[in-house]
């Protein structure tokens, strides 16, 4: 155990690491204590699968740096320009989130990359045109966030009589999103909701890019690489949970006179073959060891938001336990995540000490990230 903790701990040591606050760091006591709130049977299979899944999912300060000069270098061969310089200054970052936020660190990051390698800073960037409008950000989950800002910033001046989204599809810009990690599934289905809140031009014209794509989709070949637990031997506990969603989502979704499915089990047998934890024994040890922590966490917290679920942040119209994400950045843990990994409350002691944009999470009773009125009922 020991082992692994040290393991774990050379992975995660730049975590917060540049903000010079011991309180937020990353250390081998922090590990040992979180571990040893779970059961003693399950702390070794516990952190065997967080040694492999950190070293798959846990980008540093240096590999997001890395990222963003690829970022650059990839869309200048796709744009076609001879260099980084030209492509720079016919590029408009967006800075669409408000402080302390991903987008801002990154703008931030970038900002010294491009000052380092190519002398230019961001307020250089886009001064020869906005041909291209870049957004950039670390983690696409439920898309809440990306398809918020986007919507504000279709409908803002492009230039004089026109909208960013008129310009997206007249072609005066090209829109780019560009991201560390986004699931699959919930990209697509923030294009069908671009679709029908912006503009098809808008949906279908612009470009994505990223350095991970998780597959979180349950079609046949789908690698399931987050935290989605089996329903064959759930006890009694887990099911009266499921049942309180069940009855939460469908008093939400009465006023729309539909429901959606229940989307709390993976379906058996899936993934066919198990690539992302070590082993499929050992994946169901652990999904349903962060499941029934997550329970016991919520039961003694007792969060005013009800979006807050055992396996991390959902939405009101989803039956489901939470998202279940597993990817994190040295500055960033989403509460997509389960609870087990950031959630400060309840007595337990999460993984990681993180903040809500600038404010640090102590008991998570206030709405991150609110929905817009239909809640993304449509898809």
């Amino acid at each position: 155990m020991e082992q692994l903790i040290t393991s774990i701990y050379q992975t995660l040591e730049d975590y917060r690491a540049d903000e010079n606050r011991p309180l937020v760091r990353m250390n081998t006591d922090r590990i040992r204590d979180w571990i040893n709130q779970f059961d003693n049977e399950l702390r070794v299979p516990i952190l065997t699968e967080l040694d492999s899944i950190f070293k798959k999912r846990y980008c540093s300060k240096s590999k997001v740096k890395d990222f963003l000069d690829q970022v650059i270098q990839v869309l200048t061969k796709d744009f076609n320009f001879k260099s980084a310089d030209e492509f720079l200054k016919n590029s408009d970052f967006l800075n669409l989130q408000p402080e302390g936020k991903s987008q801002r660190i990154m703008l931030s990051l970038l900002d010294e990359l491009i000052q380092e390698k190519y002398g230019l800073s961001l307020t250089d960037c886009g001064t020869t045109s906005k041909k291209y409008s870049i957004y950039i950000d670390d983690i696409l989950c439920t898309g809440l966030t990306l398809i918020s800002d986007i919507i504000e910033w279709s409908d803002k001046d492009f230039n004089a009589g026109k909208k960013n989204k008129q310009a997206v599809a007249d072609g005066s810009t090209v829109l780019v999103f560009a991201y560390v990690f986004i699931h699959e599934k919930n990209y697509y289905k923030k294009k069908a909701e671009m679709r029908f809140k912006i503009s098809d031009a808008v949906a279908n014209n612009h470009k994505m890019y990223q350095l991970t794509k998780i597959e979180n989709r349950t079609a046949q070949n789908s690698k399931i690489d987050l935290i989605y637990p089996l329903e064959n031997g759930q006890p009694q506990n887990v099911i009266d949970y499921k049942n309180e969603i069940v009855q939460l989502v469908d008093a939400h979704t009465q006023q729309y006179n539909r429901t959606s499915p229940e989307e709390f089990y993976r379906p058996e047998g899936l993934p066919t073959k198990e690539q992302f934890f070590t082993t499929a024994q050992n994946r169901t040890i652990v999904e349903n060891a962060f499941l029934q922590k997550g329970i016991e966490i919520l039961r003694n917290a007792n969060p005013k938001n009800t979006n807050i679920r055992a396996l991390g942040y959902s939405i009101p119209s989803l039956k489901n336990f939470g998202f279940g994400a597993l990817c994190f950045t040295w500055r960033n843990v989403p509460n997509n995540a389960p609870l087990v990994f950031w959630y400060s409350g309840g007595g337990f002691t999460p993984l990681f000490k993180v903040t809500r944009g600038v404010y640090p999470i102590v008991n998570f009773n206030f709405v991150v990230n609110p929905t817009t009125p239909d809640d993304d009922l449509p898809f």
